[in-house]
């Protein structure tokens, strides 16, 4: 019985994690905000979290608002993709450089989406930290869901 249970929870996981992938981190916070669950849309949570502001501070909030500012990227960005990125491989933010390296020919709405995911997920620099030294970030986060 048990073993079912465990298998029965294992593909409930998986589901969820391929059912909206880039929204996962918001999951936690979904529900109490606007009914969302792991069915939902990616448009549904970004609809959703539009106008909801999440702490920064908190890491599970500032790791939501960075998957959210991600996947407006990708909105915003999805004429500009095939035109300037299209032999890149998915993986390792590598689009995300792609279009920072196209930035000054994509369109108004993708470089403006662009600088807000920017100012969230872009690593910073802080005071304790050796010059050069970046503190974890995006490719750190363990997410599960691959990275553009």
């Amino acid at each position: 019985m048990m073993k079912i249970l465990l298998v029965i929870f294992t593909m409930a996981v998986a589901t969820t994690a391929h059912a909206n992938p880039m929204l996962e981190k918001c999951l936690p916070f979904a529900p109490a905000v606007c009914g969302l669950n792991d069915k939902s849309s990616q448009e549904e949570f970004l609809a959703c979290f539009e106008p909801v502001h999440l702490n920064a501070k908190k890491p599970a909030e500032a790791s939501c608002a960075e998957e959210l500012a991600h996947a407006r990227v990708h909105a915003a960005c999805a004429a500009d993709i095939p035109k300037f990125c299209v032999d890149i491989k998915p993986g390792a933010n590598r689009t995300m450089t792609c279009l920072r390296k196209n930035s000054k020919t994509l369109n108004l709405d993708c470089r403006k989406t662009l600088k807000e995911y920017d100012a969230i997920a872009v690593p910073k620099l802080d005071g304790d930290s050796k010059k050069g030294e970046r503190k974890k970030g995006r490719g750190h986060s363990g997410v599960a869901a691959t990275r553009c």
